[in-house]
């Protein structure tokens, strides 16, 4: 029984921080919802993503199943590896290290990287030698020809 209303105390307590870091009404589920949401191209920056998102989904359930349904405070339905997640998982988001953050961080770092390159690109332009005009004196045998032909008939 004090395991199920230590992780509800937990759970409440990650779901009043992901209400503030998501400015949302919802907590939990609108960090799961904008998991939802998110790309599968962004997804591919953070390894642990599905697992996380995962995780999320089952937390969820088990605090709803604490809170709605009859005789689960005295049930096994809540386990000390989900409060355990629970504490870790508000940590991590503390920390910078959740799902979200990591996203940001890794974004923010490919659009440095591009940066870098377009200007290491822009700057191998600029060094590159300025195609001249040929002098006269490399003219091709056909224009020397048709100069003298012109210069006979002046």
């Amino acid at each position: 029984m004090y395991l199920s209303i230590d992780f509800q105390e937990e759970y409440k307590r990650l779901d009043h921080l992901c209400k503030d870091c998501l400015r949302s009404g919802e907590g939990v589920s609108e960090y799961i919802r904008q998991m939802e949401a998110t790309a599968y191209s962004g997804r591919r920056f953070v390894r642990t993503w599905e697992d996380d998102y995962q995780q999320l989904k089952h937390v969820r359930w088990v605090r709803n199943q604490l809170a709605h349904e009859v005789g689960t405070l005295e049930s096994d339905i809540c386990t000390e590896e989900d409060l355990a997640w629970v504490e870790s998982f508000y940590e991590r988001i503390i920390n910078g290290t959740d799902p979200f953050t990591l996203l940001r961080k890794a974004k923010e770092e490919e659009a440095r990287r591009a940066a870098q390159r377009a200007r290491a690109e822009k700057q191998e332009i600029k060094s590159l030698p300025q195609q001249q005009t040929p002098p006269v004196e490399s003219r091709s045998i056909w224009d020397k020809l048709v100069s003298r032909i012109k210069r006979f008939f002046s």
